[in-house]
């Protein structure tokens, strides 16, 4: 083509391109486009060797400053510091001998201290809330637990045993319900037990003294479940008390894509990485064994550095 038909067809005068002219262009365009995008890319082999290498280095030690890159880039790094688990704040004074130690779940607002019998049927459950709690009865009648105005209902459980609560606010900001089961489901019996809540807090047994800066308890179940949880629904993490060891991690994990042998407390311990989370399962001191759960934003080195940090401490009789 001349220069003169080159005018005549693509100059200012030339007419307006057809819609076909104009779309082979466009995907020309895009074509081009992706093509660049694929070139600046990590091959997908060399990607996935350098995902797994940043965790490679094992981190021990409970203090500050445990910060590795995450594996999205888009997010900040995150940052181990002490964590604090919260203690249940009242004791049941001259527990009854029929009553086990105390199983404690707690979730933001309230607390549940559960007292099992032997019998199974003479149970007590003291809660302790941040607010009025919600009561189902529609009647109840007062009463006074240590000199303070409280209020006994029963509450409705058709079929089953009788259940009796004693509830009151034992100070500002601090509400007391204690519910009585079996033999305790009686008016005397239970306001005897309520006479012996006492001011002394009680650690409970399973802790972990380290975790993402910013992080806190989400929850935790009868002493074998812990969840602490960040900023996201994504950020969770989770440590279990399970009866034992599982001798094959990799088929019974789901999602689980390579297995790696690590120490946590001196014992030998295996690190799954799986699609979505790390799941490490380790015995702690005292022969209890654990399984964690954590997002992939965290190190191997800083999982295994929690895990260091997790202790299970043996009910007493």
């Amino acid at each position: 083509m001349n220069e003169i038909n080159l005018l005549r067809t693509h100059g200012p005068d030339a007419p307006e391109a057809s819609t076909e002219t104009l779309r082979l262009a466009r995907e020309r365009l895009a074509g081009e486009f992706t093509a660049a995008s694929v070139r600046r890319t990590v091959p997908p082999l060399r990607r996935r060797t350098l995902l797994v290498a940043a965790g490679a280095a094992v981190v021990a030690g409970a203090g500050v400053g445990l910060a590795v890159r995450p594996l999205d880039r888009s997010a900040e790094p995150l940052t181990l510091v002490a964590a604090t688990i919260p203690e249940f704040p009242l004791t049941l004074r001259s527990r009854p001998a029929t009553l086990s130690p105390p199983r404690y779940s707690y979730a933001p607002g309230q607390f549940l201290a559960v007292y099992l019998s032997r019998s199974t049927t003479d149970d007590v459950h003291l809660f302790v809330w941040d607010s009025a709690p919600a009561r189902i009865a529609k009647t109840s009648r007062p009463v006074a637990v240590a000199g303070r105005p409280a209020e006994m209902y029963e509450e409705p459980n058709p079929g089953g045993p009788r259940r009796l609560v004693v509830s009151w606010e034992r100070r500002p900001g601090q509400w007391v319900t204690l519910t009585g089961h079996g033999m305790f489901a009686d008016d005397a019996a239970l306001l005897r037990l309520a006479e012996h809540v006492v001011d002394e807090p009680q650690q409970v047994p399973l802790r972990v003294r380290l975790a993402p800066r910013g992080w806190r308890v989400a929850m935790f179940k009868e002493d074998t479940i812990l969840t602490l949880r960040g900023d996201s629904p994504d950020e969770t993490l989770t440590v279990q008390v399970v009866p034992r060891r599982d001798p094959d991690l990799l088929r019974t994990v789901m999602g689980a894509r390579d297995e790696r042998r690590v120490t946590v407390g001196g014992r030998e311990a295996h690190l799954i990485r799986t699609d979505e989370l790390w799941f490490l399962q380790a015995e702690v001191p005292g022969g209890a064994v654990v399984n964690l759960q954590a997002p992939l934003r965290l190190s191997a080195g800083q999982v295994v550095a929690i895990a260091e940090q997790v202790s299970v401490t043996p009910r007493r009789p």
